[in-house]
């Protein structure tokens, strides 16, 4: 293996252990940094890209916030800043799922509730679908760059012996 290579994924993977003391916190901002991203893309989905941004209401950064904060709230009650994302499977993806349309239904009543009638329906009902790709998404990436990192750290996959320890 090139000694150029091997010394990035050394990196690589030196940084993800080195991350590894504060994946809470770390967890909490990528999910926050996904939602708000994920709030932006339903919008053009919506709304094209002409008017992704003008059409949007005054209140919405507020609204955002709000929204932020419950994903936040229900991923924290599900215990998902507390995993380990080099773990990510299908349990993982349940339970985004379950906080995902949780905290997409109660942002909906919320904002439904207070009639804020200019944020639109359609971002409503499309937003816990698309931030539910989105935290799947961070969390199967990062697992993939960390075997990835190991297998090229450790020679290659096939060279790889499994054991049962009982």
């Amino acid at each position: 293996m090139n000694t150029g290579a091997a010394s990035f994924w050394h990196r690589v993977d030196a940084l993800l252990a080195a991350a590894r003391p504060h994946r809470v916190p770390l967890s909490l901002l990528i999910d926050a940094a996904v939602v708000v991203a994920c709030w932006n893309i339903t919008y053009l989905f919506r709304l094209g890209f002409e008017r992704w941004l003008s059409a949007r209401p005054g209140y919405d950064g507020y609204v955002l916030a709000g929204v932020v904060l419950a994903y936040l709230a229900a991923l924290s009650a599900l215990r998902l800043p507390q995993s380990l994302w080099r773990f990510s499977g299908f349990g993982e993806v349940k339970r985004i799922t379950l906080a995902s349309l949780g905290a997409g239904l109660l942002s909906a009543l919320v904002i439904m509730g207070l009639g804020l009638k200019a944020v639109p329906r359609a971002v409503l009902a499309l937003h816990p679908v698309v931030t539910l790709m989105g935290l799947c998404v961070v969390r199967i990436a990062y697992r993939m760059v960390y075997e990835h990192a190991r297998s090229r750290i450790s020679g290659s996959a096939a060279d790889a012996r499994r054991a049962l320890v009982m």
